[in-house]
């Protein structure tokens, strides 16, 4: 217990360097304290758990509460038939592009 104190208080006297005042090595510092990143722990826990297994992962910049009440319904089904053409046509490019790929790699290209 003495052996980590001298050692915490040695690290803190070097981390310092020429501040060095006559309070005690464990006194809170003004300077030291502004420097030092804070984060809640809740945000990096909730990271964590969000990579688990949430499939939403538009959650962090995307309201639909504030859509639903910017928009009109007609603007909303229009939207998501774009959204559902974009995406197949996203699904028949990565098809063809596999071909190809299966195609070059049968033929050594």
């Amino acid at each position: 217990m003495t052996i980590r104190i001298a050692l915490l208080s040695l690290g803190l006297t070097f981390a310092i360097g020429s501040n060095v005042s006559a309070a005690p090595v464990f006194a809170p510092l003004p300077e030291m304290t502004s420097v030092l990143p804070i984060e809640p722990a809740r945000s990096a826990l909730r990271k964590f758990f969000d990579t688990l297994g949430d499939d939403d992962v538009h959650d962090d910049h995307y309201d639909w509460n504030d859509y639903r009440d910017a928009t009109s319904r007609k603007d909303r089904i229009r939207d998501w038939q774009r959204m559902q053409n974009d995406a197949q046509k996203d699904y028949w490019r990565q098809q063809k592009d596999m071909q190809k790929r299966a195609i070059k790699a049968q033929r050594g290209w």
